[in-house]
């Protein structure tokens, strides 16, 4: 790919960096109308990136972004109960879809898949004892379900990796693992009032995971 054909991307890519900067600043100083509508910014900029920077656009990355977008958008009303559900399950949703995405490209069953299991068991029993027992008993199930589908996307990428070591699916998998990190910092954030400036890690983690993902696509399928 010529420079000229790179040049949307890079435009797309410049503009998703400047709302993840107005974000960051925003939710450090908390100004909360400028964090929602840089906010509600992010992904659709980040998925125009993909798709210009892309040689080949997975359909299951680019919906997984379209349910974070949604995920991000239901989650500005954190204070209705049903929106606040509808926000977990668009995450859920775009989870599957990267799990998709990734476990596609390797059908069949390798060794490294007990691995994967093993530490998906982990991250579960430790969202068990020390995050669910802080969020109101109506999400308790459901964020239970988010969690192993949260785990999926980080532990597909890391399954992939130890199959063959390619550089996209390190990135991938660092990515998820700060899925993980940001979604843990949220819980506590929301349910613990533990931090001080707690959005601003919580969306600095978020970006830089879902940057990482796609980066990772990128990656895989050219550019």
């Amino acid at each position: 790919m010529s420079f000229t054909h790179l040049i949307p991307g890079i435009v797309f890519g410049a503009l998703f960096l400047a709302a993840t900067v107005v974000q960051l600043i925003a939710c450090y100083r908390r100004y909360p109308r400028i964090r929602n509508v840089s906010k509600v910014l992010l992904m659709p900029l980040l998925l125009a990136a993909y798709c210009c920077f892309a040689k080949t656009i997975d359909l299951l990355v680019a919906t997984a972004l379209v349910f974070g977008w949604l995920g991000d958008a239901f989650l500005l009303f954190k204070r209705s109960r049903i929106l606040m559900l509808c926000g977990v399950v668009s995450f859920a949703l775009g989870h599957i879809f990267y799990i998709g995405a990734m476990l596609f490209t390797r059908p069949g069953v390798h060794v490294s898949l007990l691995i994967c299991v093993a530490l998906c068991a982990l991250w579960l029993t430790f969202v068990y004892k020390k995050l669910l027992p802080f969020a109101p008993k109506s999400l308790r199930k459901p964020g239970f379900v988010y969690a192993f589908l949260l785990s999926g996307t980080c532990l597909s990428a890391l399954y992939l990796l130890l199959v063959n070591a390619r550089l996209c699916w390190l990135f991938a998998f660092i990515g998820g693992l700060f899925f993980m990190l940001s979604d843990t910092l949220l819980t506590s954030q929301e349910y613990r009032k533990e931090m001080k400036h707690g959005n601003f890690y919580v969306m600095l983690t978020y970006i830089i995971a879902q940057s990482l993902l796609i980066t990772g696509f990128v990656l895989y399928g050219g550019m």
